[in-house]
């Protein structure tokens, strides 16, 4: 029984490591096609590192603002960030992470933490929630999001944004 919830675990951090990539260029191509999450990535001053992270030895996935853009990047460990989100376990992820969860009610119901300025973390909730908006069907933002999604692009045009590894803010989004 015990190898089973090891598995079980493990699979759950695949699933959660899985939707940070996706989440990871999600935020970059949210960046490149949609002028409000630009415009909130411009306020983060140059050099900031956003984190999220599962606990204890979950998987993470991490953000650097660039003079020019915001790059993903990915898993790799990152010293001090200048905002560290995590998670308690991958179980309290999971329910957010699928979109089962709206993100202000993991924080609500101490699901995750945060360690950094309160100011970059909304700010980076209103990333995540305008992210969101393009990876997830209608049928879900409405469940999830605190007003229906307003996209700027098609849901096709933020997939296939997911193929860049960093977006340009500095200028439009052409």
């Amino acid at each position: 029984m015990a190898r089973r919830g090891r598995r079980t675990k493990t699979l759950r951090k695949a699933l959660a490591a899985v939707v940070f990539a996706v989440l990871g260029r999600g935020l970059v191509a949210a960046a490149r096609l949609d002028s409000r999450v630009r415009d909130e990535v411009r306020s983060w001053p140059a050099g900031t590192v956003v984190t999220l992270r599962i606990a204890p030895w979950g998987p993470q996935v991490s953000w650097r603002r660039t003079e020019d853009g915001i790059e993903h990047l990915g898993g790799r460990d990152v010293q001090k960030p200048s905002l560290l989100v995590t998670f308690k376990s991958v179980d309290h992820a999971i329910p957010l992470l699928l979109g089962l969860k709206p993100v202000l009610r993991a924080f609500a119901e101490h699901r995750a933490t945060v360690a950094g300025d309160l100011a970059l973390a909304m700010s980076f909730v209103r990333c995540l929630h305008a992210v969101e908006g393009y990876l997830f069907p209608d049928f879900m933002t409405k469940r999830i999001l605190p007003r229906p999604a307003e996209r700027e692009s098609s849901h096709l045009a933020a997939y296939a944004a997911l193929v860049f590894r960093a977006a340009r803010i500095g200028g439009d989004a052409t």
